[in-house]
């Protein structure tokens, strides 16, 4: 049995690898395009692991690692989808090539992970897509990243269906901000106010949560009850959810 875990190399990937340690896997498969990172969170962990570099935006690389873990032969008992991207600014401010690149990794490359890697899944494994608390609400400003991230919403929705008489979970993980890399490369983009990030959660306990609340068979994990509420106020209060969002950007 093993672990797949995409964006392994930082923030909530490498949480992820920790928190599976745990788990009694026979290994644990590394993902990310910094190989270096990656080979120092091998070292780390107790679990044999086996290093991935890829670049998943690339359709050539993304292709020969669902072969690889499928010609493997190995049973996936986990497949974390963490690896994505985001960047601040209203549509036409973003680059095509940042455009493509935040669609390739939230979408495409998490949609194909899930169909390349299903047939190796058995009955008792669990997906786990990273989703996002902006899944709930469209974001001025945060646009492209957001719709991508309602996507997941709804593809972890219909899979849930899908593969519920299969036995195997789905696990929609929709944290708010978590303090990893993502917030300063996100920000990157534009210029962005220090307020819009003032409830921060850390990715070690959002791991943590997101495995408890997949081995209980949960269908999304939201770490931090000011993420909750948030969660709870945009799907019961969209206008006022839009409203706090608009104001948070100055």
């Amino acid at each position: 049995m093993i672990a797949v875990v995409t964006g392994a190399s930082y923030g909530i990937g490498s949480e992820f690898c920790r928190a599976l340690e745990s788990e009694g896997l026979d290994a644990i498969w590394l993902v990310a395009r910094r190989a270096d990172r990656l080979e120092r969170l091998a070292e780390e962990l107790d679990t044999p692991c086996e290093v991935v570099p890829a670049d998943l935006t690339d359709r050539g690389q993304l292709k020969s690692l669902v072969d690889s873990v499928v010609s493997s032969g190995q049973e996936v008992r986990y497949l974390v989808n963490c690896a994505g991207a985001g960047r601040f600014g209203d549509t036409t401010d973003l680059s095509a090539e940042d455009t493509a690149m935040i669609i390739d990794l939230n979408v495409t490359a998490l949609t194909e992970m899930c169909r390349g890697c299903i047939p190796a899944m058995p009955h008792g494994s669990t997906i786990v897509n990273v989703c996002s608390a902006s899944a709930y609400l469209p974001l001025r400003g945060l646009n492209v990243y957001s719709a991508t991230k309602t996507y997941v919403r709804s593809f972890c929705d219909a899979l849930r269906q899908e593969l519920g008489p299969r036995g195997i979970g789905v696990l929609e993980v929709s944290p708010g901000w978590v303090d990893t890399d993502f917030i300063p490369i996100s920000r990157s983009s534009g210029d962005v106010p220090e307020a819009v990030f003032k409830h921060t959660v850390k990715a070690r306990d959002v791991a943590v949560r997101a495995v408890a609340d997949a081995k209980r068979g949960r269908k999304r994990s939201i770490c931090g009850a000011y993420n909750r509420l948030q969660v709870f106020v945009c799907i019961h209060m969209p206008r006022l959810s839009t409203a706090v969002w608009r104001r948070s950007l100055g």
